[in-house]
């Protein structure tokens, strides 16, 4: 896949974002609790994702490949949950803009991090000055949202 394809993948996940939010706030408001329609949520993705292992030629891994890599792999989930309950409260209070904008002022100041020390694997990519200038254009944006 060219890396064309691989932005539009990410402008599109990235247009997911607003309703994931927006949809799990007001399923909570409806179902009285913010757990159970985090609950909800996941066992939607989780019932996506058996059928899709289940109808595709997915080969599932045996207990030694799952015994043998760091634990922290197995993390993504206790962030995606965190993530999802953390909209649950916050979306309905800040908005689905200040919400979004927030979120990438977080990933972004992480990701700078993540790739300056390579942490995970990833190649490193030092902090300059550009990357910087972009931050701090981001969080400027970020507090215009959330002030006006």
């Amino acid at each position: 896949m060219n890396q064309f394809l691989y932005i539009i993948l990410g402008v599109c996940a990235g247009l997911l974002v607003p309703f994931q939010a927006i949809i799990n706030a007001k399923l909570s408001t409806q179902i009285g609790h913010p757990l159970v329609a985090a609950f909800i949520s996941f066992s939607g993705g989780f019932l996506v994702f058996l059928t899709l292992m289940i109808a595709g030629p997915v080969k599932f891994p045996t207990m030694a490949q799952l015994t043998s890599f760091s634990p922290i792999l197995l993390t993504g989930g206790f962030i995606g949950s965190a993530f999802v309950f953390a909209a649950i409260f916050a979306v309905p209070k800040l908005g689905s803009t200040a919400w979004v904008s927030l979120i990438i002022a977080g990933q972004l100041i992480m990701s700078l991090i993540l790739d300056h020390y390579g942490i995970l694997g990833l190649p490193m990519k030092s902090i300059n000055i550009y990357r910087l200038l972009g931050t701090v254009l981001l969080f400027t944006g970020t507090y215009l949202i959330i002030k006006f």
